[in-house]
């Protein structure tokens, strides 16, 4: 007796379940091509659609489930059947989505992002897209999707990546559909079917070129792919066209997170305007996890900058140098002018005290073009002063004056009554070090008139 594997379908259901077939795929929107790979031939499927083959079982199951359907409704489903599929799961106007599922497809996001595609896996395996919300449901088919393909299981992609298109489509969301489409394209590229990894991504682009979905990230994965469709083709000039569409999509943006971070949250902003909340969400939340990490980054730069004037204090200068050289490579990783001319003005002084003066007037130089480019009037200042005492020290007295005037007027117009108090104080030194007795009084009054007002500040 036949295994359930090998046993073949009745011949009087044979012509029920080819009609089934041909309008559970033509709904999806595939191609007989797209339902044959890898397994069968076109012209198999050609055939069972037309009543002319009778499957077996294992075939039909194999078919169900790119179909995603259960294995029955080819067998018993009447024509027609096909036509009331709906998306998987419950409105979420019916009863409110599960927060704690929600939770858990955001924690399987993360896991999918650090490579940890077991642990993911394990995380999504109790959820069933029955009994949650559409939405909810359409997440769980697309990261299933991305967790098979960073396994390298292509097939399995492939089957639960169509659901998530069938999912969006039934939703009746554009986006959501082709979105999933494009990884689906990316796990036919990986079968080394190219020809339905072009058909799926180039499905994509015609959406993005028909404005239904205005994503610049989303369009750069698009057009990459299709570039790489089309060069596995041999379609040299056309894979490079494709590849120069993709790079122009952000060719305005700068490289760095916060351009980044900007442009996510435009983006958002964008979702919003267009009521799409869902992906307004997933973007902003994306602008807003880049702004606490770089907040995080630099609050590290800055610990780094004051353990080095602690160590300073402790007269351990080598270990200063080594913190206030660690904090200048973070700030500057992070473009944070403000910060990094802070570092860089630190190690110039640092770099006074230890006689190394040709280091210390690079730092300073780049302690103010930092200042400069931060438009900010108190870290300019500050940077002016290290400039300034650097010419004091090299006896250039009217190049110190001029740059200790400038810093001066831009920390007394900014109200900065602790800055300008101490840069005051230290003018004041350097003039009575050179004997200007009067200039040098006129110079502590200001730093106390400062401290004064700073104290005032404090009170009130």
């Amino acid at each position: 007796m036949a295994s359930i594997e090998t046993t073949n379908v009745g011949k009087a259901v044979a012509a029920r379940v080819g009609s089934n077939i041909r309008e559970v795929r033509t709904k999806l929107s595939l191609t007989q091509a797209q339902l044959a790979s890898p397994e069968f031939s076109i012209s198999y499927i050609s055939a069972i659609e037309r009543g002319k083959i009778r499957p077996s079982l294992k075939a039909l199951s194999i078919l169900a489930k790119r179909l995603d359907v259960p294995l029955t409704f080819l067998l018993e489903g009447s024509p027609g059947g096909a036509a009331e599929a709906r998306a998987v799961g419950y409105s979420p106007a019916d009863s409110g989505p599960d927060q704690r599922i929600d939770v858990e497809l955001l924690q399987a996001s993360v896991l999918l992002q650090q490579h940890v595609y077991s642990r993911a896996s394990e995380l999504l395996a109790p959820i069933l897209a029955e009994r949650i919300t559409t939405d909810q449901a359409y997440q769980l088919f697309l990261l299933r999707g991305q967790i098979h393909l960073g396994l390298g299981e292509y097939q399995e992609a492939v089957v639960d990546l169509r659901a998530a298109v069938s999912q969006g489509e039934n939703m009746g969301d554009v986006e959501y559909a082709e979105r999933a489409r494009n990884l689906l394209g990316k796990a036919y590229f990986s079968l080394y079917n190219y020809t339905l990894a072009l058909e799926n991504h180039i499905r994509c682009a015609s959406a993005l070129e028909s404005n239904l979905i205005n994503d610049p990230v989303f369009a750069l994965d698009v057009y990459s792919n299709v570039a790489s469709d089309f060069f596995r083709h041999g379609d040299l000039e056309r894979a490079i066209s494709y590849y120069h569409k993709a790079i122009a999509t952000l060719d305005s943006m700068k490289r760095d997170s916060k351009s980044f971070a900007e442009k996510y949250m435009e983006i958002g902003q964008q979702y919003k305007n267009a009521g799409k909340i869902l992906m307004a969400r997933e973007y902003i939340m994306r602008s807003l996890a880049i702004y606490e990490m770089r907040d995080e980054q630099r609050v590290v730069g800055l610990t780094h900058q004051r353990l080095g004037k602690a160590l300073e204090k402790q007269n351990d200068l080598d270990g200063a140098e080594r913190e206030y050289r660690q904090a200048i490579t973070i700030e500057e990783e992070l473009e944070d002018d403000v910060t990094a001319s802070l570092c860089h003005t630190s190690l110039a002084e640092l770099l006074v005290k230890r006689g190394k003066g040709a280091a210390a007037e690079q730092e300073a130089q780049a302690a103010l073009a930092s200042a400069k480019r931060s438009g900010d009037a108190q870290t300019l200042g500050h940077a002016l002063i290290a400039l300034a005492q650097l010419r004091h020290n090299s006896k250039d007295y009217a190049g110190a004056d001029e740059l200790f005037s400038e810093a001066l007027t831009l920390l007394d117009e900014s109200n900065a009554h602790e800055l300008a108090g101490v840069a005051y104080s230290r003018y004041a030194s350097l003039l009575e070090q050179r004997g200007e007795v009067q200039r040098s009084l006129t110079a502590f009054k200001k730093a106390y008139q400062h401290q004064l007002q700073g104290n005032r500040g404090e009170m009130e």
